[in-house]
């Protein structure tokens, strides 16, 4: 345990956590900003480089134990490289020149009050490459992100390292996120609808901030003889002060005003199994919650192919209005 922690201290100076005082990207980026509102520009330089790479993808800890179902998940979206999954202390075995890798990260923001100054974590498994500069340090070059949603406990515990410099925070946090934090949005097939925005940006050379709310127009109409799946995660409330968790029933007769199309509620992790042995289309929801910015999207279950996605800042929970939104756009 103590190589495999060390290997996490090294490689955690490799993932994005910086700090800031500008508002996070949203869920899925692709692009090279760390902090800034736009994707951030990818050089064709680097373009090329990255498409001539082999794709590493570190996974949690506990993943290993099902890592055939995610090689499946991304295999079925995943084709800018070639690509595998590897642990941490893998990589510093590696060609760097030659490698891209999925990590996890985050960054901190800072706002600043007329009397408070608060942090704000941000969480997400990064795509990056690596490069030596003019000093001989090894930097790390974006190309996406994918946030990622805490539990509060996980929050919590990230939240005590908020306020230390980004290297402190980076060798904190890294390890955590690897071993132990609960990511309710973290799924094999959640994890393939990301994965596809991100594959199908670079694969086009499409730069992309999800501030911008997309829908899939025609794709998202199918949705009026479909069922969508909502993970049951998102009945989970959170606190806006305390940042305390408190899971409720979803009322049932709100809901089917707000969505009056065919909907279920299932844990996140039992949608695929569940929708597939149903032999039919369906679409999938995700909610993600990073820190005072909430994100939610639908997804065909099917091709991962993202139809629908908005974004709400200084919100904490997820809304019967968030479905009634949805519900606009399926009519």
């Amino acid at each position: 345990m103590n190589k495999l922690l060390n290997a996490l201290l090294i490689s955690s100076s490799l993932s994005c956590i910086c700090l800031g005082s500008i508002r996070a990207n949203a869920q899925i980026q692709v692009g090279s900003a760390t902090l800034s509102k736009g994707p951030g520009k990818i050089s064709t330089e680097e373009m090329d480089k990255f498409k001539q790479s082999t794709t590493y993808f570190i996974l949690q800890e506990r993943d290993y134990e099902q890592q055939a179902e995610f090689e499946q998940a991304i295999a079925k979206v995943w084709t800018v490289t070639p690509f595998k999954i590897i642990r941490p202390q893998e990589m510093g075995k590696l060609n760097k020149t030659k490698s891209s890798f999925f990590f996890f990260g985050g960054f901190v923001t800072t706002r600043r009050g007329q009397s408070t100054t608060t942090q704000h974590p941000h969480l997400s498994y990064d795509l990056f490459m690596l490069s030596t500069n003019k000093k001989g340090k090894t930097e790390q070059n974006l190309l996406g992100k994918i946030m990622l949603h805490l539990d509060s406990k996980s929050m919590g515990s990230v939240l005590r390292y908020a306020t230390l410099n980004s290297k402190t925070f980076s060798e904190k946090v890294t390890p955590y996120l690897y071993q132990e934090a609960t990511m309710p949005n973290w799924t094999s097939q959640m994890l393939g609808g990301y994965l596809k925005v991100i594959n199908d940006g670079l694969t086009s050379g499409t730069l992309r901030s999800v501030f911008d709310e997309y829908t899939d127009k025609e794709g998202i109409k199918a949705l009026r003889d479909q069922t969508l799946y909502i993970p049951d995660y998102v009945n989970t409330k959170f606190n806006m002060f305390t940042g305390a968790e408190k899971e409720t029933e979803s009322d049932e007769g709100e809901d089917n005003s707000s969505y009056a199309f065919g909907n279920k509620y299932l844990d996140a992790k039992e949608i695929a199994t569940t929708a597939a042995a149903q032999n039919k289309a369906y679409a999938y929801l995700s909610y993600i919650k990073s820190s005072t910015d909430k994100f939610v999207s639908v997804f065909d279950g099917q091709t991962g192919k993202l139809l629908y996605t908005a974004y709400t800042p200084v919100s904490y929970n997820f809304k019967s209005k968030d479905l009634k939104r949805i519900a606009a756009k399926v009519k």
